[in-house]
This record gives structure tokens, C-alpha cells and sequence, in this order.
């Protein structure tokens, strides 16, 4: 069974259910999974501006909707927190389309997919109310 990214995003939701059918299809070879951390949260002063950083990185990303699918949280003490699904070994495309990239820290999670990765994804992807023990304050999905 191969990976299929439309179908992915038709029928993500924030729940393991959906991350379940995810590790059914995930494709390793592929796809790589990075988390985004912001790295001047300290400059963030309320939440109505920390909310249109993460508005600005969704619309810069626009036309890598066919081959990337991310979610990121404004969480804890107006941080922003991310995990992106990218086609191919790394996000380079992306860093190419959108200058914001800049501004984020990123780490590879896998490629495996090791229960520590699952748990990883899990707490981002799947999360409704907490990202690493921080109240989730708005989160946008990138389809």
C-alpha cells in the first residue's frame, strides 16, 4: 500500500484514529516528518499576533499543498510549536518557498517510525487541548 497524501488530509482529524491510518500507509522512503519549534517566542507579546505568524508561514507556504501537510499549535506562553509531513528526505523545497522558515528551528523526527517518533507525532498531530504539557491557545492546519 502506498502513501496517498490527499487522502491523508481528507480524513485528518486530531485523533489517533487518524494517526493510526497514517502508520498504516506511511512511507518512509519518501516522506520525512519534521517538528518546528519558533525561536523568538520570548518576542511574542499576545496572542492576536503570535496567531498571524503562524497565519503568514500557512499563506508564504502556499503551492506546497501537494506535496507537505502541517500543523502548528500556539501554545504554554504564546510559543509556537509545529510538525510537518514533507515529500522527500528533507524540508528544502519548503525553505525555498517560504523565507519564514527561517524563524523555526527544525528537527527530523524517524524516518522510522519507533514508538518514542509515534509518541512525538502523537502529541502534536493528535493533540485537542495540550502540546507537551502547554495549554494549545489556536492551532492551523496545513492541507
Amino acid at each position: 500500500m502506498t502513501f496517498d497524501l490527499e487522502a491523508f488530509k481528507a480524513s485528518y482529524e486530531p485523533s489517533d484514529a487518524a494517526l493510526a491510518k497514517f502508520w498504516e500507509t506511511y512511507d518512509k522512503e519518501n516522506w520525512s516528518i519534521w517538528r518546528c519549534v519558533y525561536d523568538y517566542a520570548d518576542d511574542n507579546e499576545d496572542l492576536a499576533a503570535t496567531k498571524e505568524i503562524v497565519t503568514e508561514f500557512m499563506k508564504k507556504s502556499a503551492g506546497m499543498e501537494s506535496e507537505s501537510f502541517g500543523v502548528m499549535h500556539v501554545c504554554g506562553n504564546l510559543e509556537i510549536e509545529g510538525l510537518w509531513l514533507f515529500k522527500g528526505e528533507d524540508p528544502e523545497n519548503m525553505f525555498g518557498k517560504n523565507e519564514d522558515t527561517s524563524w523555526f528551528s527544525w528537527n527530523q523526527l524517524g524516518p522510522d517510525a519507533s514508538d518514542p517518533v509515534k509518541a512525538a507525532i502523537a502529541d502534536i498531530w493528535a493533540a485537542t487541548s495540550t502540546v507537551g504539557g502547554k495549554a494549545i491557545q489556536d492551532t492551523q492546519v496545513f492541507k
